[in-house]
């Protein structure tokens, strides 16, 4: 409109300008060229701690099934900080050849005593807890075959007499953990740990023709 006036843009507020800008690209450059120093020397001063503090460890090679009996090519040293293991684990391979294993173990897991069976008991009883107990169901007591499982796994058991209604329909064992699968015999049988009132449970349940059904726990959040 006709008397506004607009600012103009002047050589020396251009020439600001470019100098604010050359300002903070510099100190960008310095400022990265810093970081860069810090960070170098952070972990420079890191693997000397790391260094320092590393210690010998056994791992397993591979994936090892329960109830192997550990060979030299099941495992494997490494050096790694003595921070974070297990309060016992193993330093030389020597330590575990011939020992077995009676829990599953993944490539990459570090051994520890836990692992191994001992000489106090065999192998089944050492991985039941000591307030449940150790049964061996054949897969034909239930009518319809259970999910492929495997020792470590969770199931909940099921029962149902001919007849019932739904609502008389209920668990009989849950939580009950898969201690092996004894695939070898026929038909094929699980060893279960149970407390003692879910194997009485199981008992009345099978002598009274009760159906049994398996339910299969998730691992996944």
């Amino acid at each position: 409109m006709p008397g506004d006036s607009y600012p103009t843009t002047t050589p020396d507020w251009q020439a600001a300008v470019r100098r604010r800008s050359r300002f903070y690209t510099v100190a960008a450059l310095l400022l990265a060229v810093l970081f860069g120093i810090l960070t170098f020397h952070f972990f420079n001063r890191q693997d000397v701690i790391k260094a320092e503090d590393l210690t010998s460890a056994v791992f397993a090679s591979r994936k090892i099934p329960a109830g192997t009996v550990l060979k030299a090519d099941d495992v494997e040293t490494r050096k790694v900080p003595k921070t974070g293991l297990p309060e016992a684990c193993f330093q030389a391979e020597a330590q575990l050849l011939g020992k077995e294993v009676i829990y599953p173990l993944i490539s990459g897991e570090i051994i520890n005593p836990k692992n191994l069976a001992s000489e106090q008991g065999g192998p089944i009883a050492q991985r039941c807890s000591p307030e449940r107990w150790c049964i061996r169901i054949p897969e034909d007591w239930f009518i319809a075959r259970p999910p492929q499982v495997a020792p470590g796994d969770v199931l909940e058991i099921t029962a149902a007499h001919p007849g019932q209604s739904r609502d008389q329909v209920g668990f009989i064992a849950v939580d009950v953990q898969v201690i092996a699968v004894l695939d070898e015999t026929a038909p094929a049988a699980y060893v279960l740990a149970v407390r003692d009132q879910e194997a009485l449970a199981l008992l009345f349940a099978r002598s009274n023709e009760f159906h049994l059904l398996v339910l299969l726990k998730p691992t996944g959040g």
